[in-house]
């Protein structure tokens, strides 16, 4: 009897993880003491870590023991959400062509990106805005719908070029893609294994997104084919500058991807880059309406360096929004873990926690960022914790504005001093254009208006599992400036 109970327990608990994963986590985080943790999922289990030992006997697995591409198909289940998608075939030893595109290709088109991303974004913005009643000077407006368009537009814009970004058909359905990406995987998720293929292909059937954006890809994929063949025999062709472009030229000499995996891929890089980039924009948004007394440094901060030295600096600049921008991710992480690895081969940590094929491992990054063990005071908001103090001290007229702590500078895109991009090796190889980007868009709002929620107190999110979204109803009140 006692076991039945708490079997029923267990599974009680893994349906609670649904809307509350993020506390669970959190209350099993404080309990561990540093050490690994079980957490009860619907359809598995996660093995929970937060030591950088631990952190790094996980980055040191190869990949065919502990799979990141296993767990992100899991997660995204890209057969229903990505047309027939299977990126695990082959558990991503050919993965090179997208990685260097990110980390390369893309990070060294910056400077050429971001003067385009800054006025395409403004445009939008004056747009949205303009179709608004403007009460008392000032408009009022839905926020995360407004991020979303804009890294939306900008993102598409890089990846697939300008005549797909402004194609209303191929936009909408782009942006409706990463809602119905996530209620089909979830569904499938959930579901009895006996079932899930029937309601899977239903789903994907009923919520077209991804098929108009595969259909509107692949053509031109084919074309950039074609291209290439007649470039190889002397044939003068056109330049194109986008990751269509870039993912085929990186592609392998020996096994060159077809324009259905070059699509399958681009696809997916679109899920993730919409999807995070503007859930933690919008909340830096938020920070800067709550902590309105940063407004001013920052905006001084950009209109002192400028916008010409940031593009050309590819977005290295604005150390001042540089450390906000990594508070705000800090004191509120879109995910509560990270560096997910499903079990290939039963693995084993250090300390004899053992995870067995089928199980998951991860790390606990919201834990590990308001854990005293690794930062000073972390319950407080600290915009500048990352910012060198001599800068402050200079800045700022022999003060350190709101306090350095002693974890001492660093920048947004580290990956050794917290888990944002995931971990070592396998860190996010795009996280220079995202974070680029979020700057752009978090510039623009501080120079272009005086802004406030227009409910401080009203609720600003809700969990799903270990995510934490913003509310799309949550609002701000801008007030244009008479400077831009």
């Amino acid at each position: 009897m006692q076991s039945l109970l708490s079997t029923a327990r267990k599974r009680i608990n893994a349906w609670l993880f649904l809307t509350r994963g993020p506390s669970i986590i959190q209350e099993e985080y404080n309990n561990s003491n540093g050490n690994p943790f079980w957490i009860e999922a619907p359809e598995n289990r996660y093995l929970v870590v937060s030591s950088w030992d631990h952190i790094k006997e996980i980055d040191a697995a190869s990949e065919d023991v502990l799979s990141l591409q296993a767990a992100a198909k899991e997660i995204l289940q890209p057969k229903y959400t990505m047309q027939n998608f299977n990126w695990f075939d082959k558990k991503g030893v050919d993965g090179t062509p997208l990685i260097r595109t990110l980390r390369t290709l893309l990070t060294n088109h910056l400077p050429d990106i971001l003067p385009d991303a800054r006025r395409s974004m403004s445009a939008l913005f004056d747009d949205i805005l303009e179709s608004r009643s403007m009460v008392n000077g000032s408009y009022t407006s839905p926020l995360f719908p407004m991020v979303i368009e804009a890294i939306a537009l900008t993102n598409a814009t890089a990846f697939f070029g300008r005549d797909l970004a402004h194609s209303k058909v191929f936009m909408n359905a782009a942006m409706n893609f990463i809602e119905q990406t996530l209620i089909t995987a979830e569904v499938v998720r959930v579901l009895p294994s006996a079932i899930a293929p029937f309601i899977g292909n239903l789903i994907s059937m009923k919520l077209g997104a991804g098929k108009i954006i595969y259909n509107a890809l692949i053509p031109i994929a084919e074309h950039r084919l074609e291209e290439k063949a007649r470039k190889s025999l002397g044939q003068a062709v056109p330049d194109h500058h986008d990751c269509i472009q870039w993912v085929m030229e990186c592609s392998p000499l020996s096994k060159p991807w077809s324009a259905e995996r070059i699509v399958h891929e681009l696809m997916a890089l679109w899920f993730g880059s919409v999807h995070i980039t503007s859930t933690t924009a919008c909340f830096a948004l938020h920070h800067l309406c709550i902590h309105s007394e940063y407004i001013e440094p920052l905006r001084n901060e950009i209109e002192s360096i400028g916008w010409t030295e940031f593009e050309k600096s590819g977005g290295k600049t604005f150390p001042l929004l540089d450390s906000f921008m990594k508070e705000s991710a800090r004191m509120n992480p879109v995910e509560s873990v990270s560096s997910r690895r499903m079990a290939l081969k039963p693995f084993e940590l250090s300390d004899g926690s053992r995870v067995e094929p089928g199980e998951w491992i991860c790390t606990a990054p919201r834990g590990m960022m308001s854990d005293a063990r690794y930062y000073a005071d972390p319950l407080k908001f600290q915009g500048f914790r990352f910012v060198n103090p001599d800068l402050l001290e200079k800045k700022f007229s022999g003060t350190s504005g709101d306090g350095v702590s002693q974890e001492g500078p660093s920048k947004y895109t580290d990956i050794n001093d917290w888990q944002l991009w995931g971990t070592g090796r396998s860190a996010c190889p795009g996280r220079f254009y995202a974070t680029a980007v979020m700057k752009t868009l978090l510039a623009l709002f501080i120079t272009k208006y005086d802004m406030q929620l227009e409910n401080p107190k009203a609720a600003r999110y809700f969990a799903w599992r270990t995510f934490i979204y913003p509310y799309a109803s949550t609002k701000v009140v801008l007030r244009p400036r008479s400077v831009v």
